[in-house]
């Protein structure tokens, strides 16, 4: 898939403008396939297959209710009022009769927001962005993104950062392996084309 939108940026524009980290960019792509191979795709799999989906389920929206903490600070830096005031009921609800967002009831009553981050933030204060890169075991990205992902990952709004070193290393790993899960139909729809 990367290399499919490699090969159609290539052909809409002059090499160094969309790519000049190419050779770079090849190593990292195939060292995140090494990885997702090897590690992430077979541990998510394992997951889905033998957690219970209660289970599975109370943990994406777990980690949903915490990006919703770090939508709300972008929605706030972006000046979305009305998105903003929608995401704080969200997070509000959630974290309280959802039990600390274990259950996603701002939905099942309209609550609903679409995830922010701050590379976002940065293309609305009008920071272009930037060349395509390929960030090692997160993937394609450009520089305004790659950027605004630190920010993200390191911000106060990140309440990960809060817990231990262990509690932040266990959190961090479940969350991997919930997106990873996420993207298993892809995979599997990309497996089915080779």
């Amino acid at each position: 898939l990367a290399s499919l939108l490699l090969l159609t940026l290539s052909m809409t524009a002059p090499a160094e403008e969309v790519d000049p980290f190419e050779e770079t960019n090849r190593v990292i792509y195939e060292f995140n396939e090494t990885i997702d191979n090897n590690l992430l795709e077979p541990v998510s799999r394992a997951y889905k297959d033998s957690m219970p989906d209660f289970v599975q389920d109370r943990v994406s929206n777990f980690f949903g209710n915490l990006r919703d903490v770090s939508t709300l600070a972008n929605q706030i830096l972006q000046f979305k009022v009305e998105q903003s005031v929608v995401t704080f009921g969200r997070i509000a609800v959630n974290s309280t009769v959802g039990l600390y967002g274990l259950f996603d009831i701002a939905t099942e009553i309209h609550l609903t927001t679409t995830n922010e981050d701050f590379g976002q933030t940065l293309a609305v204060w009008g920071v272009s962005e930037g060349p395509y890169i390929i960030l090692p075991l997160m993937g394609p990205s450009t520089l305004r993104d790659s950027a605004g992902l630190y920010v993200d990952l390191n911000s106060d709004a990140n309440l990960v950062n809060e817990m231990e070193d262990v509690g932040a290393l266990s959190a961090n790993t479940m969350n991997i392996i919930d997106k990873r899960v996420e993207l298993l139909p892809a995979t599997d729809l990309i497996d089915q084309s080779d």
